[in-house]
This record gives structure tokens, sequence and C-alpha cells, in this order.
């Protein structure tokens, strides 16, 4: 094999890891696609070492190993689920590795995204949903759609703005619960607490605390333990941004 080869295969591994990684995807199962790909090329005795922001790997040979770094935090399953199904089909022969490296970029992007307008709407959906789920009142049903758009819209603006980890949280839940305190203050709201706690929970760091989990079941401590102090800071955000509020009005 060689020289270029080799460098190829450590190339699309990585970059397929990277993707995973950056979309939320447990790091044993990133671990698990780059292992895969590498050792249908031929490389058996590959090994892969995962972590939260970076992503090591060694084909066992005089390559030595490479790192890529995940950069970037979000959420898309559609990155994760593409990025398997090329994999899958690397490693079953139906495309080649200069084919799986080729698309795995188009992955990486091109993948689609939904609106922002369209998420602003189901985050407000989702608040009131949740609100009812969770024991709220039906007649703060209209109420929790704004809030609980308004809060995502904060967030997102000032992460994008600041690119400060938490900091939008703090701002979120703060306007958050403005708002709710500002309507209970007109007589709209009829149960403060269980409206706050519905337009909050489209922001609380599910995916994260479940991924962090998963990772700490599969051996994977320190990547589980990042993640897991992640989320409970950000859980921690929030709820300092509502005693803020709570206590200055």
């Amino acid at each position: 094999m060689n020289e270029e080869y080799k460098q190829k295969v450590l190339t699309t591994a990585l970059l397929a890891g990277r993707i995973m990684m950056e979309s939320g995807s447990e790091a044993y199962r990133v671990e698990d696609t780059m292992l895969r790909i590498c050792r249908h090329a031929g490389f058996l005795n590959a090994e892969s070492y995962v972590t939260a922001t970076g992503i090591f790997l060694s084909l066992n040979d005089l390559t030595g190993s490479q790192l890529q770094q995940a950069r970037r935090r979000s959420t898309n399953f559609e990155r994760i689920a593409n990025t398997n199904q090329l994999s899958r089909l690397y490693t079953s022969n139906a495309i080649t590795l200069e084919e799986l490296n080729h698309r795995l970029q188009e992955v990486d992007i091109n993948t689609p995204n939904f609106p922002f307008w369209w998420k602003i709407i189901c985050a407000g959906i989702a608040s009131t949903t949740l609100m009812i789920i969770m024991g709220g009142s039906y007649y703060d049903f209209l109420a929790a759609i704004p809030i609980g758009a308004a809060g995502y819209i904060v967030s997102v603006l000032v992460s994008k703005y600041t690119g400060l980890l938490f900091i939008n949280d703090l701002f979120a839940s703060i306007v958050i619960t403005f708002l709710v305190l500002l309507l209970e203050n007109l007589g709209l709201v009829t149960d403060r607490d269980m409206l706050i706690v519905g337009t909050l929970i489209p922001l609380v760091p599910g995916l994260a605390i479940t991924a962090a989990f998963r990772d700490l079941f599969a051996g994977h401590l320190l990547t589980g333990i990042v993640r897991s102090v992640e989320a409970i800071i950000t859980a921690s955000v929030l709820g300092i941004g509502i005693a803020l509020m709570l206590s200055s009005m």
C-alpha cells in the first residue's frame, strides 16, 4: 500500500468521525465507524481514540497518528445517518474509497437543515406541549408559544454573535423568566412556575445527557465526563438566569 492510499484512508475516516462527533453522535459510534472504514481498506490493526473535541486515528504502521479537531457542536441526526449509511455502502463494496470521501464532503457541506423560522415555531409548540405534559394550565397555552419562541431566538442569536458557551442559555432563561413575570403581573398567567419550566425545556441539553451516559456505559469515561459536566453547567446556567430574574422582580 502506497503512502497516498494510506493518507486517503486516514483523511476519509477522520472526516467521517468529525462529521458524526460535531453532529452529536456518541464517541463509541464514532470510533466504530472509523475503524470499519480503516479495516475494510486493509488496515486491520487500526486504532482510534475519540474525545469531545478531538479525534485521533492511527493505522498502526509508519504513517503514525493523525488528529482531527471537532470544533462545532450541534444536533443533526441526518448528518449522522448519512455518514453511517455511506460507511456501510463502502464496507459492502457498493462504493469506492474515492466515492466515499467525495460523498462525505458533500454531507459535511450540503446536508440540509431546517430553516430558522421553522425552528422558532417548533420551539414555541414544544414549549406549550411540554408545559401541559408537566402539569401546566391550559389557560397558559397561548402564552407559552411566544415565550418559548423568544427564548430560542435569544439563545441562537447570543450564541451566534458571542461564540461563548453557556452565555446564550443564561440570557435565554433571563428573557423567558422576565416575559413570564411580566404576563403574570398583567394577569395573563395562571401557573407561573410550570410556564417557566415548559418554555425552558427546549433549551435543556437532553441529548448531551443521553450521549454522556451512553459513553460512560461504553467505557469512554473522559468523553462521558466532559459531556456530563457540560450538561450540568448548562442546566445550572438556566437555573441561575431564573433565580436572577425572580430575585430582582
